[in-house]
């Protein structure tokens, strides 16, 4: 099956992966919904990176200003000594390793990583120059920017962070 390499509105297209084919109306609306569905979920893990950034920079002040009202003279220290961490030498986590691998950073880089692999993918789709397709993602886009994001004062952090 060749793939049409210009704008079109067909039913018959091959998504993304062998098995993923349509061939009739009924195909290409579930394979629309799904493109739908998808383009809705990249803007929800969008919007969470940025609430979690969001959470863990509060929390993370909030901690300063216990740590600096309980102990002023060492507010910008760390208050975990090195001593009472007992691991082998040689998996031994300096406290830059500790401030990289932090269960906040972890979570980022995940969620991260699967909405860059739904960016991808959602481009493939967009590739196939099926103008079906391409409405549903773009609707999508538009839906889930309105659902998880729909104010322009929020889009201005967002690109910074994400």
């Amino acid at each position: 099956m060749d793939m049409d390499m210009s704008l079109h509105f067909g039913e018959r297209e091959k998504i993304l992966f062998s098995w993923w084919k349509t061939g009739s109306f009924s195909g290409m609306a579930v394979s629309m919904l799904i493109s739908f569905l998808l383009c809705i979920l990249y803007e929800a893990i969008k919007s969470f990176r940025y609430f979690l950034a969001v959470w863990n920079n509060q929390k993370r002040q909030q901690r300063h200003a216990e740590a600096s009202i309980t102990n002023p003279q060492n507010s910008g220290g760390d208050t975990i000594s090195e001593d009472s961490v007992h691991i082998a030498p040689l998996v031994q986590l300096s406290g830059f390793t500790r401030r990289l691998f932090t269960s906040y950073r972890l979570a980022q880089g995940a969620l991260y990583g699967l909405q860059a692999l739904l960016a991808y993918a959602l481009m493939l789709i967009v590739m196939t120059y099926n103008m079906n397709l391409i409405l549903s993602i773009v609707v999508g886009e538009a839906v889930g920017y309105f659902l998880f994001t729909g104010n322009p004062l929020v889009d201005q952090h967002l690109t910074d962070c994400c």
